[in-house]
C-alpha cells in the first residue's frame, strides 16, 4: 500500500471514476488570539493498493499538537479495495471534510493517517500568532 496524495486544503472532492480535486492546498494557519477555531478545510487522501492488498482496511486519521496529544476527534473507517485488473493497482481516492477545529494556543500540530493500526503518513500544520 502507497500513500499517493495525503494533503491539507481548503476543498477537495471526490468524482465518479475515483477523480480527486484539490484547492489551496496550505501547512499553516494563523489567528489574532487563542483560543481559536479553524472553519472548515479537508483533508485529500489518495491510496494505490497492489492486487494481493485487496479486500477490507481500517483508516484512522488523527490530529495531534507537538506532545502526541489528540486535539481533535479521531475519524474512523473501513474502505473496500476491490480487485484490480491483472498487473494493475487499485486507487481509492476519498476528501475527508472538517469543521471547526479549535486550537487551544499556537504551536505545531499534525495529522496521522494510520491503515489496518499502522501509522503512514503525517501531515505537519504551524499554526502562528500575528498581531
Amino acid at each position: 500500500m502507497e500513500v499517493e496524495i495525503f494533503t491539507l486544503c481548503e476543498f477537495a472532492h471526490t468524482y465518479e471514476g475515483n477523480k480527486l480535486t484539490i484547492v489551496g492546498t496550505f501547512d499553516g494557519i494563523s489567528a489574532q488570539q487563542f483560543p481559536v477555531q479553524h472553519p472548515t478545510c479537508s483533508i485529500a487522501i489518495k491510496l494505490r493498493f497492489a492486487e494481493s492488498e485487496t479486500g477490507q482496511h481500517t483508516l484512522l486519521l488523527k490530529m495531534v499538537n507537538d506532545k502526541g496529544t489528540a486535539v481533535f476527534p479521531e475519524l474512523q473507517g473501513n474502505i473496500e479495495v476491490g480487485r484490480p485488473a491483472p498487473g494493475q493497482h487499485a486507487a481509492v481516492a476519498m476528501a475527508i471534510h472538517l469543521n471547526q477545529i479549535p486550537f487551544e494556543k499556537a504551536g505545531r500540530y499534525s495529522f496521522e493517517l494510520h491503515i489496518d493500526g499502522e501509522w503512514r503518513a503525517g501531515l505537519p500544520l504551524l499554526v502562528s500568532q500575528v498581531a
